[in-house]
């Protein structure tokens, strides 16, 4: 019930209250005889009474009697047909709700219009805002980024599995405990090239690969105990899977599996920070380039005779990325600017991942990647989910009722309600923030210091289970104070100090592209909502336009010159602020804000 209605309603029950308690005062106040008379007045005389005859008492105050239940039953009855009656505006609303089950829905439209033109109804005007925002976030996912800046037609993912006998290799990437990664392409068939087996796959050893002749990666993992089944590696290597678009089996048993995961586990949706992984697929181990000198034990007997891996293993076709952040911040010192855009686009993934409900659990600098085509604002993406949570059924609470219960990856950048929580019946894990508490450690390698949480030399560096808030180093004087205060809010021992990770994320991009007057500390006055969502619909424009133009642009491989010249900012720029968009919600981007304004800064910042 509406304010307005419920007021009409007091009102107008209210009066008739009020004239009844008049009325019963001065039937207190007058004589036996005068209540007799004015009760015969206002009532027809009774049947063979005459006119001028004193009514008896008895029968006075029955009539008395009657007018009182006359006057109740009128207000009951009102109240019920106010209820069950309409009034005009009513009669409309239950009309169009008959029409609308007859596929007539335009008379329901009519009245929210005329609901939300008025100012009262059905929407608030923050709800009419939020609307607005909506609006914008739906404007947004309908582009089609070219996120990965990778010749490859993806249709053809869709369309047919992926087998190793479509890809040519080149040498080593990258080799861990559990993988290596090899640089790969598709092969150009063009009718006279027979496809080869997977026993005649070679690594192309003709010159010294580069990024542009093979944009791809294809990650191996090392098999060792698991069956020489499809099912049972999926099942076993599932969280590697997590980003990807699609699952193959080039040995068949897909439809087993693929029920069982997409039940029990999450699925990431595609976005600019999180790894482009194209397909997934099981297939036999092949020999490749220097495959018995660096993973030896890795490869099965058929290969080497003193190998202790399984025939089969589990494939990821994935983009293939420049450099990884440990060795970018080792060979370069980023502007602070730089900085600022590389620790957005970690907390925009932690956002995306922590929405879908998934933690990813080993965030460390070398689990970051980097695609640098575009020097002035390289793109980071979060890979390796090997060690993630993404479970639908427990979400980011994870029971904990033994040891046995795997806690993750890296121990270093553990999160400390993770590293210090014990078994027990009702115990739980909360990973809801856990992500946002490793990413305030690497936020100090981004900005030009050093992990607190790392040995060095000289320096044994501090414990996620005993550290004090106090024992955190200062960061180097040139770092922006919001970006040392929102590190530090980071890596508070106790979650629920923390801003949860959409918050964090746009304290970055309001200081990134909001206009300065709103971040001024002195300013008390936060924006209004009105001018928030103006600011909201300049950004879309902008996006929507310029980030048009140059997602055009760096689809036909134009060069840097040339995108430098359309728009005011780069294309990784324009992605960033997308990604803001596509999430954007008023009331996170005014708890950033207050959080801006409200944040005490200490004098040792």
């Amino acid at each position: 019930m509406s304010l307005r209605a419920l007021g009409s309603r007091l009102f107008k029950h209210g009066t008739a209250l009020l004239r009844q308690a008049r009325n019963q005062r001065e039937f207190n106040t007058r004589t036996i005889a005068d209540k007799i008379n004015v009760s015969k007045a206002s009532a027809a005389p009774p049947h063979n009474v005459p006119a001028n005859q004193i009514v008896p008492r008895s029968h006075a105050l029955r009539n008395f009697g009657v007018q009182i239940g006359v006057q109740a039953r009128r207000i009951l009855i009102q109240n019920v047909l106010n209820r069950v009656t309409n009034s005009l505006a009513a009669d409309l609303r239950k009309k169009a709700a008959r029409r609308i089950l007859y596929g007539d829905s335009g008379p329901f439209f009519a009245l929210v219009g005329v609901s939300l033109a008025s100012g009262t109804g059905i929407l608030t005007k923050e709800e009419e805002l939020e609307g607005v925002c909506w609006e914008i976030r739906e404007a947004i996912s309908k582009i089609k980024w070219h996120y990965y800046d990778v010749d490859v037609d993806q249709s053809r993912f869709e369309d047919s599995s992926v087998t190793l006998d479509d890809l040519s290799f080149g040498k080593p990437l990258a080799k861990g405990a559990n993988a290596v990664v090899y640089e790969a392409k598709f092969k150009q068939n063009d009718g006279n090239e027979s496809p080869s087996t997977v026993s005649e796959i070679s690594a192309d050893t003709e010159n010294e690969s580069s990024i542009d002749k093979y944009p791809l990666a294809l990650k191996m993992m090392f098999n060792y105990d698991i069956q020489s089944n499809a099912m049972a590696i999926l099942n076993a290597m599932y969280r590697e899977t997590v980003p990807a678009r699609f699952y193959y089996s080039n040995v068949g048993g897909v439809s087993d599996w693929e029920v069982a995961l997409s039940n029990r586990n999450r699925h990431l949706p595609p976005h600019p920070n999180i790894v482009a992984i194209f397909a997934v697929f099981t297939d036999y181990i092949p020999e490749l380039q220097d495959a018995r000198g660096l993973y030896p034990a890795a490869l099965p007997k058929r290969i080497y005779s003193e190998g202790e891996g399984r025939n089969m293993s589990l494939f990821l076709l994935m983009k293939r990325y420049n450099t990884n952040l440990e060795s970018y911040l080792s060979s370069t010192t980023p502007s602070t600017r730089l900085s600022v855009l590389l620790f957005t686009q970690l907390l925009e993934g932690i956002a995306h991942m922590n929405s879908y409900g998934i933690a990813h659990r080993d965030l460390k600098s070398d689990n970051l990647l980097l695609d640098t085509s575009e020097p002035e604002a390289p793109v980071l993406v979060i890979s390796d989910f090997g060690c993630c949570l993404a479970d639908k059924t427990n979400g980011l609470m994870l029971p904990y009722n033994s040891h046995d219960v795997d806690k993750g990856g890296n121990a270093a950048l553990m999160a400390p309600e993770i590293y210090c929580q014990t078994p027990g019946t009702f115990s739980v894990l909360n990973y809801s923030k856990s992500d946002l508490w490793a990413a305030g450690c690497i936020g100090y390698e981004i900005f030009g210091g050093r992990n607190p949480f790392y040995k060095s030399e000289g320096c044994e560096g501090l414990k996620c289970a005993t550290y004090k808030e106090e024992d955190l180093p200062s960061l180097p004087t040139d770092v922006p104070l919001i970006m040392k205060m929102l590190i530090k809010n980071l890596l508070q021992r106790k979650p629920n100090k923390r801003l949860n990770s959409e918050v964090a994320a746009n304290v970055c991009q309001l200081f990134l592209w909001a206009p300065s007057s709103w971040l001024k500390s002195e300013n008390s006055k936060l924006p209004s909502s009105a001018e928030i969502l103006q600011w909201l619909l300049s950004l879309t424009t902008k996006v929507l336009c310029e980030g048009r133009i140059n997602n055009r642009c760096f689809s036909q491989d134009a060069d840097q010159a040339q995108m430098a010249r359309i728009g005011r900012r780069t294309y990784p720029e324009y992605l960033l602020i997308a990604s803001f968009l596509a999430r954007a919600k008023l009331s996170n981007i005014r708890a950033a804000l207050t959080w801006i304004h409200e944040v005490n800064y200490p004098d040792d910042c």
